[in-house]
């Protein structure tokens, strides 16, 4: 799965003191599409709509303090990541046809259905810590960062007939591990440089899911599963970006980054 991770590759604006930064844009949040309803064909053929909640955006900050020794890091930065991606999808019955929905414990909950809407939606926060050391002789920075990340993914489908019939599911995902990384940075420019990142992690994780269907008239129709899993994770991650000097101490730095979980839950 790729996720968000945070700018601000290479050397720090100043050399002694505080300094700190905000982040923002496009997000794509790779993952496996969501089954919502099925569309019923004739002769008796169910074909699966389904929902990616892949596009979204990401925002961020980070507070970071320069000229400190710190187990031989000079620099240690607070950082955090919110993100946030959806998509949806809705139809009407075909003539001569039906929407179909599962109950959350997989069996037939109606078919027939009259018109049929799904959501999926997947929000994302990380924070963390970052241990740096520029190595100014070689044009590089060298990053130990411990983070913890937390996922939650949610969906919810309707399908109409004699009343809403319903199922949600949501899965929460709990990780906590470590990252080290290296920043080579490349002045092409008087005031531009080229920046990059490539980092290798670990990580544990905790995912919690539960998933639920009923009918919003006599409550017949109620399923509910619950289901946990935990192990340990890789994480990868590569950045390249340009960093522009616009000020004494201010720098604008555009990036693109791909992180890579490895075990991620999904609803």
């Amino acid at each position: 799965t790729a996720n968000i991770a945070h700018a601000d590759m290479g050397k720090a604006p100043v050399n002694q003191g505080t300094y700190g930064s905000i982040e923002g844009g496009y997000l794509h949040q790779d993952g496996s599409g969501i089954i919502g309803y099925g569309t019923g064909l004739p002769p008796g053929t169910i074909v699966d709509v389904t929902v990616d909640p892949d596009s979204g955006w990401f925002g961020g900050a980070m507070i970071g303090f320069a000229g400190v020794n710190a187990f031989g890091f000079n620099r240690i930065e607070v950082y955090g990541l919110y993100g946030r991606t959806d998509d949806d999808a809705s139809a009407a019955s075909p003539p001569e046809a039906g929407i179909s929905l599962k109950n959350a414990d997989g069996s037939i909950l109606v078919n027939g259905g009259d018109t049929g809407s799904t959501s999926a939606e997947r929000r994302m926060f990380e924070g963390g810590l970052r241990f740096e050391k520029d190595d100014t002789a070689n044009s590089m920075t060298y990053v130990v960062s411990p983070f913890i990340r937390w996922i939650d993914e949610a969906n919810d489908t309707i399908v109409t007939q004699c009343c809403n019939l319903l199922r949600s599911g949501d899965v929460d995902t709990l990780m906590y591990g470590i990252l080290v990384a290296v920043e080579p940075e490349f002045n092409i420019a008087s005031n531009i440089a080229l920046v990059a990142r490539a980092g290798v992690g670990i990580y544990g994780y905790d995912v919690d899911g539960d998933f639920r269907s009923s009918d919003d008239l006599n409550g017949f129709f109620v399923s509910s599963v619950s289901d946990g899993d935990s192990g340990v994770g890789f994480r990868g991650l590569l950045g390249l970006g340009l960093k522009f000097k616009i000020g004494g101490n201010a720098n604008l730095e555009t990036f693109a980054e791909a992180d890579y979980f490895s075990d991620v839950g999904t609803a």
